[in-house]
């Protein structure tokens, strides 16, 4: 007990207990501090994650596909319509189209009696060679304006004439040159091979170009004289008149 008592009595500086107050309230307040920035930081943390938008918006925006548009373009719906309009009002041609004969009205046929595929001597000989009296005269013009019309349109037959025409002039004035020069005085048997010798391969040339055509003239007249042989009448006819137009001096090989 005399030790307690002396151990009571034992005086400490008075500057120690200012000192020490001030040490513990810096380091209450220190704790203090550290607790606070503690709980701000876990409510921080749990805020966030319980609030669905707080996502960033970048990784929305890329795990998100891209809406495809549900209307089709003013262009593109525009563009198809004439096409499938043309699709439509195409009309095929079947056989069936091919094989019926054209009608041609003769109202559609005005002036054709001035076409000079058969003129008045043309028309003579059909009607003898046909047989059209003056009882048949609203028939026959009928058909020789149908007919006229029908060998004008055939391309055919109008480009080979043509050829043919041209294949004929070529040989008859081969053959007025010829006659030119061997009819100068007295010619020589000679000369006369020479100048036949000169013009015979371009003669032979024109005559192969000639038959030809003419080959091919008469198979189309006989192709149109099955189903349409007042036609091929005229079409004959008309062969004859051009090539004596052509050539009247000289016979056509």
């Amino acid at each position: 007990m005399p030790m307690i008592r002396e151990v009571c009595r034992i005086r400490f500086p008075e500057r120690m207990f200012p000192a020490s107050a001030r040490g513990a309230h810096y380091f209450v307040a220190f704790v203090l501090l550290l607790i606070t920035g503690s709980c701000v930081g876990v409510a921080a943390s749990l805020q966030h994650s319980q609030d669905p938008t707080s996502k960033p918006t970048h990784a929305a925006a890329a795990q998100q596909p891209p809406a495809a548009s549900s209307n089709p373009s003013p262009h593109t719906s525009t563009e198809s319509t004439p096409l499938q309009k043309a699709v439509h009002q195409k009309k095929v041609i079947t056989e069936d189209d091919l094989a019926k004969p054209m009608v041609i009205s003769l109202g559609e046929l005005e002036g054709e009696e001035n076409n000079p595929t058969c003129g008045l001597s043309c028309e003579a000989d059909l009607r003898s060679q046909m047989g059209f009296g003056p009882e048949r005269e609203a028939e026959f013009r009928n058909q020789l304006t149908l007919a006229r019309h029908e060998i004008g349109d055939d391309k055919v037959w109008n480009s080979t004439l043509q050829a043919a025409l041209q294949a004929a002039g070529l040989f008859c004035d081969l053959q007025r040159q010829k006659a030119q020069i061997l009819s100068k005085g007295v010619v020589s048997q000679p000369i006369r091979d020479s100048v036949n010798s000169r013009f015979a391969e371009r003669e032979r040339n024109l005559i192969s170009q000639y038959k030809n055509s003419a080959g091919l003239l008469a198979q189309r007249a006989q192709t149109v004289q099955r189903f349409a042989p007042f036609r091929a009448t005229v079409m004959q006819y008309q062969w004859n008149e051009a090539t004596a137009r052509v050539c009247p001096d000289y016979t056509l090989p």
